[in-house]
């Protein structure tokens, strides 16, 4: 007959079991200094730093950069070839007004000279300005600053005015010329080029910057602000 153990002061013997079974060993987790597998996932660096930029806002920056620098190197140029073209303009005046005087013509000519790099240093630090203008306004807008995209919306808006107009007289009033003076070939095509750049450059900034990724990005960062 099979005796109860608790009769003689002892414990009742039960077969040991692990509380959970074990189906296979347990995953391993990478231990990495401060990792948490609890903690929310990374914020992307982009969406930490402000709204992605698109590629129309990055090139409308990029041509507020270049253009302007450009424009105003094709600009001094001209005024180099321009030095040549106003001893032919003042020979062929005086020779229509009849002037024989050699001294006076030195003297018109001196003149002429000196009068024209005044109006050339004032166009050119004007020109200077104008492209400062231009890049730091671009990085404004690059940085999504929606006055910055509005100040050079009415800069560029001239500049297609101005272009336009240049590419009718070619940058030069022909009907102002004397007789018998030519406009050298090379000035008429550095007037094209700095007027036909301008122009496509300044109307394809205008449309990149109010393209619908344009409005979204300055509108977000705005928000942000």
């Amino acid at each position: 007959m099979p005796q109860d153990p608790s009769q003689y002061g002892g414990q009742p013997q039960y077969p040991q079991q692990t509380p959970y079974p074990q189906s296979g060993p347990m995953p391993q987790y990478p231990q990495q200094p401060g990792y948490n597998p609890y903690a929310a996932p990374q914020v992307p660096a982009h969406e930490m730093h402000g709204p992605r930029r698109p590629a129309t806002v990055e090139t409308a920056f990029w041509i507020s950069v270049v253009v302007p620098l450009v424009v105003t190197v094709l600009t001094v140029v001209s005024f180099m070839l321009v030095q040549g073209f106003t001893e032919d303009v003042i020979n062929a005046t005086a020779r229509d007004s009849g002037i024989q005087d050699g001294q006076m013509m030195s003297d018109i000519a001196a003149a002429t000279r000196a009068a024209m790099m005044v109006v050339y240093i004032i166009i050119t630090v004007f020109y200077l300005v104008l492209t400062g203008l231009w890049i730091l306004f671009g990085f404004k807008l690059r940085a999504g600053r929606n006055w910055a995209r509005v100040t050079l919306t009415v800069f560029a808006a001239l500049w297609v005015l101005n272009a336009l107009t240049g590419l009718v007289n070619g940058g030069m009033t022909a009907g102002t010329m004397p007789e018998g003076v030519e406009v050298p070939g090379s000035m008429l095509a550095l007037g094209y080029a700095a007027n036909g750049i301008g122009l496509v450059a300044m109307a394809a900034f205008i449309v990149l910057v109010f393209l619908k990724p344009s409005n979204h990005y300055f509108q977000a960062a705005a928000y942000r602000r």
